[in-house]
């Protein structure tokens, strides 16, 4: 599977991810599999009309794997074929009108990827694997946009995405299932941003992301987006029992003129919010800033009718703290949490999701001195905001000689 080839279904595709409407489409299939209703949304996603497919002997020009999945399904992973060849993978859902029923209802929820079949290589000056960008490509370009944003100010976010342990997938399931999960990675990226929006590998399992005219919190929404396709997606073998591979991906983000003004500092100031991410746990998006997190110990309630003390902090940071506390949170929950300020006056209220656990005897527990949770902030009021600001200013203007720069951490 190759590269987006530019064309009628790539203009239909461009439409999809824009949002015009052309998302969704159903079809009816028989319990022969062969299609005998396709809608208008089919017609512009596919660019086959009903005329073509309904009453063929099989669903084969549309539906490019086996038979669909018996029963009632809120959400299957298929690939569709379009007339020009291409194949898209979308997250439908499978509906039978009654339990009996011969036919079933099939209606396409997203495009998660889209490949070409493996006839061209790809152009020169692509990845040769992904039919991406190349490294070189991507940062020609990036200079391009930042020479043209010095003159009318509009910002440039860049994002650097790494496979969570690409090599474990390689050992259990060999190095073919690795290559295919780079292949299919590629063109999940490619088919989750804008057509303006450059994606390329830089070597190996490495990826960057270059959004025009976007800033840095957009494009960590976009990664976000991203991040969690990936890790709902299962990387399958051309056998159809083959239950498919699970990866995730970290992403660090950074953008002009926020975090810096070159081509060479912006990538590095994106690597840095990506080895933040790495270290936090991997599978998950993280930003640069240049406020350092700022030593900290003051007790961290568990906010509610009766709060409860859930630690003492180490640090804080714009972004969120790590508190030290022998309490087991799983990652993921989001907790509401109080604690004072030396400058502010009363508690400090947020609400914040846990990014990092690590638990006694854990390795890490050495570094962070203990057992402890890293919360990432999430919500909180104007006032609590400004608490925090005014705290962090405080310790800078206090500790520091000048400004420093770090990764957005917790």
């Amino acid at each position: 599977m190759r590269y987006e080839r530019s064309g009628e279904s790539f203009r239909r595709l461009r439409e999809v991810r824009e949002g015009r409407g052309f998302d969704t489409g159903s079809f009816l299939v028989d319990r022969d599999g062969a299609i005998v209703g396709f809608d208008s949304g089919m017609e512009r996603l596919t660019g086959w009309t009903a005329a073509e497919v309904v009453r063929r002997a099989s669903s084969s020009p549309v539906l490019a794997q086996g038979p669909l999945p018996p029963g009632r399904r809120d959400s299957v992973d298929l690939t569709l074929k379009t007339k020009d060849g291409a194949l898209l993978e979308v997250e439908a859902s499978v509906a039978r009108p009654d339990p009996v029923s011969d036919h079933a209802i099939v209606s396409v929820l997203r495009v998660i990827a889209r490949a070409e079949d493996e006839i061209e290589p790809p152009p020169a000056g692509r990845d040769t694997l992904t039919g991406l960008e190349s490294r070189a490509t991507f940062t020609g370009r990036l200079e391009t946009e930042l020479r043209a944003a010095s003159g009318t100010g509009r910002p440039v976010a860049v994002v650097l995405a790494d496979v969570d342990r690409l090599r474990a997938v390689a050992d259990l399931h060999g190095p073919t299932a690795a290559t295919r999960v780079l292949v299919k990675l590629g063109g999940i990226l490619r088919a989750g941003v804008r057509d303006e929006d450059v994606v390329a590998r830089f070597e190996d399992d490495d990826f960057g992301i270059l959004f025009p005219g976007l800033g840095r919190g957009t494009a960590r929404q976009i990664a976000a987006r991203l991040r969690s396709t990936v890790e709902r997606f299962r990387f399958k073998s051309k056998h159809a029992d083959d239950e498919g591979v699970g990866i995730t991906l970290s992403l660090g983000a950074a953008s002009y003129p926020a975090d810096a003004d070159n081509v060479h500092d912006l990538l590095a100031r994106a690597k840095e919010a990506l080895d933040e991410a790495r270290a936090l746990g991997r599978n998950r998006v993280w930003c640069y800033t240049r406020r350092p997190r700022v030593p900290l110990r003051t007790p961290v309630f568990l906010d509610g009718t009766s709060p409860h003390l859930l630690g003492y902090s180490q640090d804080l940071s714009p972004s969120g703290l790590f508190v030290a506390t022998s309490s087991v949170i799983d990652v993921g929950m989001r907790c509401a949490l109080s604690f004072p300020l030396p400058t502010a006056q009363g508690k400090v209220h947020v609400i914040g999701r846990v990014v990092r656990t690590v638990a006694a005897g854990d390795p890490r527990a050495e570094e962070t001195r203990g057992p402890g949770v890293g919360v990432e902030f999430e919500k909180f009021g104007p006032e609590d905001r400004r608490a925090i600001d005014a705290f962090l200013f405080h310790s800078e203007a206090a500790a520091l000689p000048g400004p420093r720069a770090r990764a957005f951490s917790v």
